[in-house]
């Protein structure tokens, strides 16, 4: 009776386990268009905590295009009613362009000091009943 009883116990635990990572949120998929290759980098990492990172030079001016693939809505947050996301001491403005589509633009920036500034900007995504979010970080940075 023992045994059958530690066997139960160890298969409920396997299937707890099993479907809890089942119910995990999909991350969310991005790509990256319209921008300059040799000014901005641009790195998707669905693993860190900044699953998105964006850099560009201090005096750069210009944008990026990010296209969410496997959400079907996209919502830049705390601004849910504009749309958009300003950031004037780093130097740019985040906004919707469509339900799948963000674009980051960047405006010349004076820096005093030689150290690189950073900006962060959090996305939710919605397909239905799943949800999830990326965390953008975005960054002026002195080449």
């Amino acid at each position: 009776m023992k045994k059958l009883l530690f066997i139960a116990t160890v298969l409920s635990t396997v299937l707890s386990f099993t479907s809890c990572n089942e119910d995990a949120p999909i991350p969310m998929i991005w790509e990256f268009s319209n921008y300059d290759r040799e000014a901005v980098s641009a790195v998707y990492a669905p693993d860190f905590v900044n699953q998105v990172a964006i850099t560009a030079s201090p005096d750069y001016s210009g944008d990026i295009t990010l296209k969410c693939t496997n959400y079907r809505q996209v919502s830049i947050i705390p601004d849910y009613v504009t749309g958009t996301s300003d950031n004037v001491e780093v130097g740019y403005t985040v906004s919707k362009i469509d339900d799948t589509t963000i674009k980051v633009t960047f405006k010349p920036i004076e820096k005093a000091t030689d150290e690189s500034i950073y900006g962060h900007v959090i996305i939710e995504g919605i397909n239905g009943r799943d949800t999830n979010s990326t965390n953008i970080s975005i960054g002026r940075v002195k080449k």
